[in-house]
């Protein structure tokens, strides 16, 4: 029986040597199919597909023996040429196709048989794009097969055009190779590293990668990381085919910093960086061995800004509070996902709460339950990073409060970070009751209630609203980036535990 199985494996074996191309077919009509990333989130989906108001990639990981990409859109934009989609496939660009006011047209892109990733880079100019579905003609699914993003997807085949034997610094540094040409596809090798890009520069001091365009980095051996000296555009943002991507951005200036883009734990012989904006490399380290050391903005060393628990008492315990007031105020509109932060007060301490949720007139929260959670999901109440000697981050609960007559105010002295519990909201005669329990970083259980009235900082306590934003938003701020709740300070970004990004 055994002899009967291994003869028709090698049988199967066969016949998958020999199959013939297949056409993968994958529909956006309702969501961005799995094996797909987009840099940009669609405006919608509907009968014409996803919709796309912005700039942006799609990606496919990494296909064997691509030989033809059929796309099925629509546009609304009168001007021909104004939108346009441009496909590349490993890194070479199939040409870019203009298109004008219609509805579900097919444009069909093909070019030498390549292995690889699939990039269809979206340029929009006004009014909409939308993609129906994409219709790739290839030999299987490669290695990548269209896995999460971090999982080391990637080229895994090393380039013919690099040398199989060279050996490797540590790290191996690329820089430009001094050309003068803007706005082009480009390749060229430096020390046996192939740089691809789909459109970008190549100038005496940098080489760049435009705005909605991707730059792929190969060796021939598995690559662990890359750090990039460089520059990015204001409101920069990126994504990476392997491993985790880390990178400065400000929304409002452009940076330069040694490293302003950093991509660990890649472990593929390629990695591409889609840019929904632009991004210029002065030096690009290629590590193989190990991680680059620490991240963007420097990392690793704990320093004014970084959090820890250590203002929270070890000793487990049981508080109680009955809290005499309840503040709250909507930063919905301000972060662009909803947020409210909620301040309950007492002589005793002070509970405060971020929860992910748009505020409920006369009640501060909709009626229901609330859990503490570190995910950052709607409806969740934000689970404590910590905090340092200058501020502690929501939520949490204060108390043992000393005055200080040198600088005559009130400290708090104690600090205790919850990581889990449940807020109850119902309504009451009097205005709202909330019902507490939750459980610290070091494990004190913190009981609250509070039945009265929810204040309204935007709208029942005009000055304030303005004191709080004086207070809060200048020193911490929460966005959402890349798909997770982020805290800013200054130029600074960490996630929600508190950890440099």
């Amino acid at each position: 029986m055994k002899q009967t199985l291994l003869s028709l494996l090698f049988l199967l074996g066969v016949s998958i040597g020999f199959a013939q191309a297949e056409e993968i077919s994958y529909d956006f009509s309702s969501s961005i199919p799995n094996a797909w990333t987009s840099s940009v989130v669609p405006n919608s989906f509907e009968g014409r597909g996803a919709q796309f108001t912005a700039s942006g990639t799609l990606t496919l990981k990494g296909l064997q023996d691509i030989s033809k990409v059929v796309i099925l859109c629509s546009c609304n934009n009168s001007t021909e040429g104004g939108n346009s989609i441009e496909v590349s496939v490993a890194g070479k660009s199939w040409g870019t196709e203009g298109l004008k006011k219609e509805t579900d047209v097919q444009k069909t892109f093909t070019g030498t048989s390549a292995s690889g990733d699939v990039v269809l880079s979206l340029t929009r100019s006004s009014k909409s794009i939308y993609i129906k579905t994409v219709t790739v003609t290839c030999g299987g699914e490669g290695q990548g097969g269209g896995g999460e993003e971090g999982e080391g997807g990637g080229e895994d085949t090393p380039s013919t055009d690099l040398d199989p034997n060279y050996t490797y610094a540590e790290p191996t540094v690329v820089s430009t190779p001094g050309a003068e040409n803007n706005n082009i596809p480009y390749e060229f090798v430096k020390n046996n590293i192939k740089v691809s890009c789909t459109t970008g520069a190549l100038t005496d001091t940098y080489f760049g990668c435009n705005a909605g365009s991707s730059i792929t980095f190969t060796a021939t051996k598995p690559i662990k990381g890359i750090s990039i000296d460089g520059y990015v555009k204001k409101g920069f943002d990126a994504t990476a085919s392997a491993g985790n991507i880390t990178f400065e951005s400000d929304p409002d200036t452009e940076v330069e910093a040694n490293p302003v883009v950093v991509v660990t734990d890649i472990n593929a012989t390629s990695v591409t960086i889609n840019c929904v904006k632009q991004l210029r490399c002065y030096n690009v380290s290629i590590y193989f061995d190990a991680n680059p050391e620490g991240g963007t903005g420097g990392g690793g060393e704990e320093e004014e800004g970084d959090y820890t628990f250590d203002w929270e008492p070890t000793e487990a315990t049981v508080i109680n509070d009955a809290m005499a007031e309840l503040y709250y105020i909507d930063y919905s509109d301000y972060f662009g996902f909803p947020y409210t932060s909620l301040y309950l007060g007492s002589e005793k301490g002070e509970l405060y709460l971020d929860v992910f949720a748009r505020s409920a007139k006369g009640t501060a929260l909709q009626p229901g339950t609330y859990s503490v959670s570190a995910d950052g999901a709607d409806g969740t109440i934000m689970a404590s990073p910590g905090g340092n000697d200058e501020e502690d981050i929501p939520s949490m609960y204060i108390t043992d409060f000393e005055y200080d007559e040198e600088y005559d105010e009130t400290f708090y002295t104690s600090a205790y970070y919850l990581e889990s519990g449940t807020l109850t909201v119902a309504q009451d005669p009097s205005g709202v009751k909330m019902t507490f329990q939750g459980r610290s970083h070091f494990g004190s259980t913190i009981n609250v209630t509070y039945v009265g009235p929810a204040i309204d900082l935007n709208e029942d306590d005009p000055d304030g609203i303005q004191s709080v934003e004086k207070a809060n938003l200048p020193s911490i701020i929460k966005q959402f980036s890349k798909g997770q709740i982020v805290l800013k300070k200054g130029s600074r970004t960490y996630d929600l535990q508190g950890r440099r990004i």
